[in-house]
């Protein structure tokens, strides 16, 4: 079971998506189209209290307008940092006995101080024999994660 966590991005004030929410949803496109994740966690809650709307919300109605199936998108909404993105979705991943996790972002988010994305994610996982793989794209249109 190969299983994709798209990391969310916190929302504008008018509940619209950030411009870095909608590369990470656009790259979504690309890792169905490449990989073909039998499941997708979309992972962000509200971290924008003035939008008051998930990350996760407003990631499944953009991937939905874009004609993916909601049958394999799992919302995860109670994240609101990086490191809760891996301690509240990987337990989902693994209860959906993944055996591949595929950790989606802008590339700034797993190569920029202070995120500590691939360590986060493999603390999660733990001694379970899950692969660990990164997607992401060699340059990013927009700055601060």
């Amino acid at each position: 079971m190969k299983v994709a966590i798209i990391l969310g991005n916190r929302i504008n004030d008018d509940g619209t998506i950030s411009q870095k929410m909608e590369e990470r949803l656009n790259l979504t496109l690309e890792l169905i189209n490449d990989l073909n994740p039998d499941k997708i966690i979309l992972s962000g809650g509200v971290a924008n209290p003035v939008a008051n709307v998930s990350e996760a919300q407003r990631m499944e109605e953009y991937l939905v307008a874009k004609k993916i199936n909601p049958e394999i998108l799992i919302k995860e909404d109670q994240s609101l940092t990086t490191a809760q993105n891996a301690r509240f979705s990987v337990p989902i991943a693994k209860a959906l006995k993944a055996t591949t996790i595929i950790v989606c972002s802008s590339i700034e988010h797993f190569t920029e101080y202070p995120y500590n994305v691939i360590n986060y994610f493999r603390q999660e996982i733990g001694t379970d024999k899950i692969t660990l793989m990164t997607y992401s794209k060699t340059t990013s249109t927009t700055r601060n994660g």
